[in-house]
């Protein structure tokens, strides 16, 4: 690079035959070309320098996208672990609930006693079975791959609302199909993620979750009125996932928080094939 541009300046023979030029002059003439030879010396380490800024960016990039590759990549491991963590728990705990339901039904109980504790054990069977099927509807959604991601936070975010801990109130404008499955699974891993926080961590009474696609970018909010993110907190392995997620989406995250709750703001572009 810097062997062209260095040559459109001066060709190489013209470099040549000034080199020469100074060596027949005179001493005082060899004196006079002195400030010519310091401007092609100064232009020489500039395009010196730009050489190696350009060899940096180049690097840098280079490095940037292996680093964005690695992350694609641990995101895949992540979801491909979920799918297997959830066909587990339907298949073999899911199953073997079921069996010990139909087993206690089928008993005969010698007394008002034993049968009582038997409705206490198929109760505590049916509450262990709806937590699985909920733990499992989280790892992996049922029909994502032909559900709106939006659809089924409604449908998540009804059922928090209707246990009464934390009124959630949850909005989406109408639905536009910007993102692909792959992305969609992302965006709902984020809120999904915003969202444990606050059941787990925040103490908050009300919490609210906006979806807002627009012409060029998805916004989401997150917000709660709960207690705040101690210091360090920010770093933490769940917001560590959020954010590394975020990047994948090429967005951007803003984090605001205090004694009076959090508040998320991420903003996720638009492909130029999907923008209107």
């Amino acid at each position: 690079m810097s062997t062209h541009l260095f040559t459109h300046f001066i060709p190489s023979t013209s470099l040549l035959q000034a080199a020469m030029h100074v060596f027949e002059y005179k001493s005082g003439d060899a004196v006079s070309m002195l400030p010519l030879l310091g401007i092609w010396s100064i232009i020489a380490v500039l395009i010196f320098m730009l050489y190696k800024i350009e060899r940096y960016k180049k690097k840098e990039f280079i490095l940037l996208n292996r680093i964005h590759e690695q992350q694609e990549h641990e995101l895949d491991i992540q979801e491909a672990e979920r799918r297997r963590i959830a066909a587990d728990l339907h298949d073999e705990i899911g199953s073997s609930l079921a069996a010990i339901k139909i087993n206690l039904q089928s008993l005969q109980y010698s007394s008002v006693h034993d049968a009582q504790r038997a409705t206490s054990l198929l109760a505590l069977v049916d509450q262990t079975s709806q937590n699985v099927r909920r733990a499992t509807h989280n790892l992996i959604p049922p029909h994502f791959e032909t559900t709106p991601f939006t659809s089924i936070l409604q449908s998540y975010f009804s059922s928090l609302d209707s246990q009464g801990a934390i009124a959630f109130h949850y909005y989406c404008n109408a639905y536009q199909q910007h993102f692909t499955a792959r992305q969609e699974l992302l965006l709902y891993r984020i809120v999904m993620e915003l969202t444990h926080n606050i059941i787990r961590h925040a103490k908050a009474s009300e919490a609210t979750i906006q979806i807002l696609f627009c012409p060029t970018y998805l916004e989401v909010l997150v917000e709660d009125n709960g207690i705040g993110l101690p210091p360090g907190v920010q770093q933490g392995i769940g917001l560590a996932s959020v954010q590394t997620r975020v990047q994948s989406l090429k967005g951007k995250i803003h984090i605001d928080t205090g004694r009076c709750g959090t508040t998320f703001i991420i903003h996720v572009p638009v492909s130029c094939e999907h923008a209107c």
